[in-house]
């Protein structure tokens, strides 16, 4: 007499789905998230962001883009602006994302960005002053360049 599979069939659905959850770190992060105007759930102002938050990193969530927006004195916060990535310089050509900068200064997103023919970002305080990068960038890990006396700038 056979018996019946579909025991042993969910079984080893239920396993592979248990494996393939289990390893979702290493395959795409956690999932999509985006700064947001007045947040506070980030962190470490001023590092750069992707030495963690990278498919090799500590933390469970990925950026494509991310840093921090400080005022003109370079120590002080430039919170609840935004960012924006243009393919062209100066605001000009294809507007490519728009990152809102939180409540601690930073920006971050896991949206797929790329940068391979290189981007131009411009950024926007909350009090209505923008500036732009004059050269393409190629990195969305903004922090990497912009440390110390590089810093993102605005008003």
């Amino acid at each position: 007499m056979m018996r019946s599979q579909k025991p042993i069939h969910f079984l080893l659905i239920v396993i592979a789905v248990i494996t393939l959850s289990s390893c979702s770190k290493e395959k795409s992060g956690q999932g999509i998230m985006t700064s947001a105007y007045d947040a506070t759930v980030s962190h470490n102002v001023g590092t750069a962001c992707l030495s963690c938050h990278n498919s090799g990193g500590s933390n469970s969530y990925w950026w494509s883009v991310a840093g921090t927006v400080y005022q003109p004195n370079e120590s002080d916060l430039s919170p609840n602006g935004t960012v924006y990535l243009f393919t062209s310089v100066n605001g000009t050509g294809t507007l490519i994302a728009v990152l809102p900068v939180d409540a601690k200064g930073n920006f971050y997103t896991s949206n797929l960005v790329s940068f391979s023919s290189g981007l131009y970002p411009g950024v926007k305080s909350a009090s209505g002053e923008t500036r732009y990068m004059q050269s393409s960038s190629t990195s969305g890990d903004c922090n990497s360049c912009h440390i110390s006396l590089k810093r993102i700038i605005v008003n």
